[in-house]
């Protein structure tokens, strides 16, 4: 990921919120079939979608840290709260984010690591 961590932070502190999750667009993994009635009328190969996912950069600060759970997930217990009471921030990127879930998405980032050699040190 790139993500511009000092851009993060600074937004986190002047939005005054408990928590900033960064959120990446969501690309589906797979082909969508655009249909005109019961007629393919095109097709469109693994495009960004209309949601936005936690990419896992979190800046935390002491409230949110204090309602982590020692057991259980963060992200079904402190983060909704926090939704709920208007105090967990959104840091929008849109740069690189590579995971690594399939054979697919292996190959994807090991022909990117090799057309980059410098990055992520850009």
């Amino acid at each position: 990921m790139d993500v511009d961590l000092l851009r993060l932070l600074e937004q986190h502190c002047n939005a005054e919120v408990a928590a900033t999750i960064t959120v990446v667009p969501l690309r589906s993994p797979f082909g969508v079939v655009e249909l005109d009635e019961d007629i393919v009328s095109g097709f469109r190969e693994a495009p960004q979608l209309d949601h936005w996912v936690s990419c896992g950069i979190y800046v935390l600060g002491d409230d949110a840290l204090l309602r982590f759970p020692e057991r259980g997930d963060h992200e079904t217990s402190t983060f909704p709260e926090l939704a709920g009471e208007g105090r967990l921030g959104a840091y929008r990127h849109e740069g690189i984010w590579l995971t690594v879930n399939t054979p697919k998405d292996l190959r994807l980032a090991e022909e990117h690591l090799a057309a980059n050699h410098d990055w992520p040190n850009v």
